[in-house]
């Protein structure tokens, strides 16, 4: 009897016991916490921390919607424009690694942007920059697409948004550059370039191919204090076997809201440096411009600009434009900018646009 007893309750006791470890085996554990995204002050507002990583990530870009009538107000013509900007940096010992894109997505007619061979935008999506750069302390290597140093280096034209690029020699292909920045507000650049375009032409092939070596080479300086800037570039197109040169000074008022600047540019020939109006000069001719505009700010709502623009151009004769427009920011985020131009190429002729953009 007695050795049953304890059969019996080593039986249950060992039922017990294995209840409470099937007890055990089905009570959840404590969920872990969620790492929110956390804001990256680093760089800038607007970044944050992918999480997980030491990636700071930043998100921009704009809506465009731009009229603009045809020359002598004959007619008009329209474009929308959808841009992402998408901006990647973190720390590493070779300094801060950088990416970033913006991603195009256009359609319906440009205004004095696309090239002369097309005419338009038509409905497309597209890489419209896109590079890598290592910014170390005293300077800064770029690999990728991107506008060219001798579009951009020096500021991008005069202040007006309807310069078309031909008048300042803008381009955009694929760089390999490395800047140099001073301590005293000097920086210096050297770049070698895709040169996309075929013999002779200003209209990029595409997609870029060439069956020679053609890589083009700029180099430039520049000034930079809280006036102003001052500096110059140059260019060698390899395709045409020609160069260009372009000089400016850019001013601003202290304390007024006024800022000013002055661009020469040179071309010893056809290619990538030849800066137009109109129809392009003969082959083989040099070419001279200038540029200039004035710019006031009145309030944080209102801009006023005014830009002339004079070209030596043999095709045509001496000629020249005159841009006068108004930048209005009723609210945050949002822009309006109509201009009126006089272009004296040809017969002489008035245009105007009028363009709306909201920015985030």
């Amino acid at each position: 009897m007695k050795i049953k007893s304890l059969l019996i309750g080593s039986a249950a006791l060992m039922t017990v016991s294995t209840g409470s470890y099937a007890a055990d085996a089905v009570v959840m554990a404590a969920p872990e916490p969620v790492e929110y995204v956390r804001v990256c002050d680093v760089y800038g507002a607007g970044f944050f921390y992918i999480p997980g990583t030491e990636t700071c990530l930043k998100f921009g870009g704009y809506y465009r919607m731009q009229w603009g009538s045809t020359a002598g107000w004959a007619g008009y013509n329209n474009y929308s424009r959808f841009q992402l900007n998408v901006d990647a940096r973190s720390e590493t010992e070779w300094g801060t690694l950088r990416a970033y894109a913006e991603l195009r997505a256009d359609y319906g007619l440009g205004y004095n942007l696309a090239p002369a061979a097309a005419g338009y935008y038509g409905d497309r999506t597209y890489l419209n920059q896109g590079y890598i750069e290592v910014i170390g302390n005293s300077g800064t290597l770029r690999i990728g697409k991107s506008d060219t140093p001798y579009a951009r280096f020096l500021g991008y034209g005069d202040a007006t948004i309807a310069h078309d690029g031909n008048s300042y020699a803008f381009r955009n292909t694929h760089e390999i550059s490395y800047t140099f920045r001073g301590g005293n507000g000097f920086s210096a650049i050297i770049a070698l370039l895709d040169n996309a375009n075929a013999a002779g032409s200003s209209v990029p092939v595409v997609p870029p191919a060439s069956t020679t070596w053609a890589t083009d080479i700029e180099g430039g300086v520049n000034f930079q204090q809280g006036w102003g800037s001052v500096g110059l570039i140059l260019g060698y197109d390899s395709v045409n076997s020609t160069w260009g040169a372009k000089g400016a000074v850019r001013f601003k008022a202290p304390n007024s809201g006024i800022q000013a600047g002055l661009l020469v540019m040179y071309a010893s020939g056809a290619g990538a440096y030849r800066v137009t109006n109109g129809p392009a000069p003969a082959a083989g001719l040099a070419t001279w411009s200038a540029m200039g505009y004035v710019k006031g700010s009145f309030s944080p709502k209102i801009a006023a600009v005014l830009a002339a623009q004079w070209f030596d151009n043999a095709a045509l004769a001496d000629n020249w434009t005159v841009t006068g427009g108004l930048e209005l920011t009723p609210v945050a985020g949002l822009q309006i900018a109509p201009e009126i131009r006089y272009n004296s190429a040809g017969a002489g002729a008035w245009d105007g646009m009028v363009r709306f953009q909201r920015n985030f």
